[in-house]
């Protein structure tokens, strides 16, 4: 049984995912508003990418190992991230 056609609808899903989100950016306004927008591309889009990555059938241990490396990276990094823009933008004097 191959898992390529789950593979194709994991990566078209997240990149639909990340294409609404960038075509939705520009018309937000302020920074608190963009990284809400942003959010769904760390929570979603990339998980999606990742996983259907992973399942193409051209994908080794070896790819597997990197994007779960990858995937690790990212839920540890950016919540964190997400969380020091978002004080960052509290403590911006407003003006």
């Amino acid at each position: 049984m191959s898992l390529s056609p789950l593979s194709d609808v994991l990566i078209w899903a997240g990149t639909a995912v990340a294409v609404l989100t960038l075509v939705r950016l520009p018309f937000t306004a302020g920074a608190a508003a963009r990284l809400h927008v942003v959010a769904p591309v760390t929570v979603l889009a990339a998980p999606l990418l990742l996983i259907g990555l992973a399942l193409r059938p051209w994908s080794s241990w070896h790819d597997v190992a990197k994007l779960a490396a990858i995937a690790v990276l990212l839920a540890a990094t950016g919540p964190a991230t997400v969380v020091t823009s978002g004080q960052a933008v509290g403590r911006t004097p407003r003006g």
